[in-house]
């Protein structure tokens, strides 16, 4: 270990004179530039304090050396050439602390950073200091990033932290997750031990994220089988034992992606954004801290958000424009995105009808709108009709004979939909499904064939109306943003 005795050897300690005290009472293990007086009774035990010329101001040298003393440090270091006395002499043989005078016209922040450099690269020191960190990170299994990183922080006495990017020529070390990167622990300076101890500190954050995505991925699998399942007692309990918040109060947002498919990015978007700006949109803001992270998850044609809250909160309408037109979805979305807002329900089964009606109202706002569910004037209907298992299970057995049309099947529902939609008009129903008038013509005749159904009664054609919107707005088809198209 090195002592004062040892850094006056070095180049930066050349320029240093002992002054009084003995040189190598103590091991000096830090350095620090002391520029009030108080805070060189904030300094660790082993420091080598370097005072100044604005601490020297105010400063008693020997009420210095004594306070020093008390505190364990190695020496204080006063600027520029200094005189002593007997007292000065007396005070830090006494209490074990060498005093150093700097050359004058010598640059502080050399002095400070040649002398730190210096006990840096001390191997016992390095050996030391990266053996307490790395115990220190060994003995925080359980903790989060943050906490990480400033613990890492604190032991090696560098600014540790996590970024995305490495910016070129940068102190940088990969986290890496399951072999593959996922960002960068950086930190400044050209400490050997901060080198090492950032290995242990990304190898650490790769865990802490592998592990919370595991958790995050089985909640999102919960939540799935939560929304699809018959039996929601059952599911409830698993998405319980699984994390997912079931109890309490839940706002669904649905964010519809017009495109193919979900990609990534939408998906890491609307992560990014569900912890800050959603909350505020649907009204869980600063009225009602969230009980659990938002959930966030692929949910047939677009993304799911369930936000979750312990006390209940009325879930308002974005504001601005008339019901079916809504305001921008939120900082970092897609502005492409159309997004529904469920009304605010409690329980499991509250959970799984928010989403519902988050999906229902997404269905009508346009790109880039939001639309509240409890806005959609009639349209209300035909969602809570979709949520509802007795309702679907109706329609889709009303609906079931048409399997057996054959290749026919796969557009017997939307054809149908598209023609009582349109009053029974073929011309208009060939438009929205692109086909000929005779195309249209041979599908309803083979339908209404197969359903045994009166298409000219009013009640048969009422009914068969409301099981087509029913079955297709709960049966989309992931990617898509209309549910079966007729191509």
């Amino acid at each position: 270990m090195r002592r004062v005795s040892d850094l006056l050897r070095t180049p930066a300690g050349r320029r240093l004179t002992l002054v009084a005290g003995p040189w190598d009472a103590r091991e000096v293990d830090s350095v620090v530039l002391v520029d009030e007086m108080r805070e060189l009774a904030e300094a660790a035990p082993g420091a080598l304090a370097i005072l100044s010329r604005h601490a020297m101001r105010s400063c008693d040298v020997p009420g210095a050396l004594r306070l020093a003393g008390g505190r364990g440090l190695a020496g204080i270091v006063l600027p520029g050439p200094s005189g002593t006395s007997p007292e000065m002499v007396e005070v830090a043989r006494r209490e074990r602390v060498a005093l150093l005078a700097g050359a004058s016209g010598h640059s502080l922040s050399d002095t400070v950073l040649g002398l730190s450099a210096a006990v840096r690269a001390d191997p016992g020191l390095l050996l030391r200091r990266t053996r307490e960190a790395i115990d220190g990170l060994g003995a925080m299994e359980g903790a989060g990033e943050d906490d990480i990183l400033r613990a890492a922080s604190a032991s090696v006495g560098v600014g540790y932290r996590a970024s995305g990017l490495a910016a070129p020529g940068a102190n940088a070390t990969v986290i890496r997750i399951g072999g593959r990167p996922d960002g960068y622990v950086c930190w400044d300076g050209e400490d050997p031990a901060a080198a090492i101890v950032a290995q242990v500190v990304a190898t650490t954050l790769g865990r802490v994220r592998a592990a919370a995505r595991e958790a995050e991925a089985a909640r999102e699998r919960a939540l799935l089988a939560l929304l699809g399942a018959r039996d929601g007692g059952a599911a409830a309990r698993r998405a319980r034992h699984a994390g997912v918040p079931v109890e309490g109060w839940h706002v669904a947002v649905f964010l519809r992606d017009p495109a193919a498919g979900v990609a990534d990015v939408v998906l890491r978007e609307a992560r990014a954004a569900a912890g800050a700006a959603l909350p505020g949109l649907v009204g869980l803001g600063e009225a009602a801290d969230l009980a659990a992270p938002p959930l966030v998850t692929r949910w047939q044609d677009g993304v799911l958000v369930v936000l979750t809250t312990d006390e209940r909160t009325t879930a308002r309408a974005p504001a601005g424009g008339p019901p079916g037109h809504g305001t921008d979805p939120g900082a970092g979305l897609d502005a492409g995105l159309g997004m529904g807002v469920g009304t605010c329900q409690a329980g499991p089964d509250g959970l799984r009808r928010t989403a519902s009606q988050a999906r229902a109202a997404a269905a009508r706002a346009e790109a880039g709108q939001a639309v509240a569910f409890d806005r959609l004037g009639v349209h209300a209907l035909l969602a809570e009709l979709g949520s509802s298992e007795s309702a679907l299970m109706a329609a889709r057995d009303l609906l079931a004979p048409l399997e057996r049309l054959g290749a026919l099947s796969a557009h017997a529902v939307p054809t149908l939909k598209a023609y009582l939609d349109c009053w029974g008009s073929r011309t208009r129903a060939a438009e929205l499904l692109s086909l000929h008038p005779n195309a249209v013509a041979h599908r309803i005749r083979r339908i209404a064939e197969t359903l045994d159904a009166d298409l000219s009664d009013p009640q048969t054609r009422f009914a068969l109306q409301l099981a087509c919107h029913v079955v297709l707005d709960h049966d989309c088809l992931p990617g898509t943003t209309t549910s079966i198209t007729s191509s």
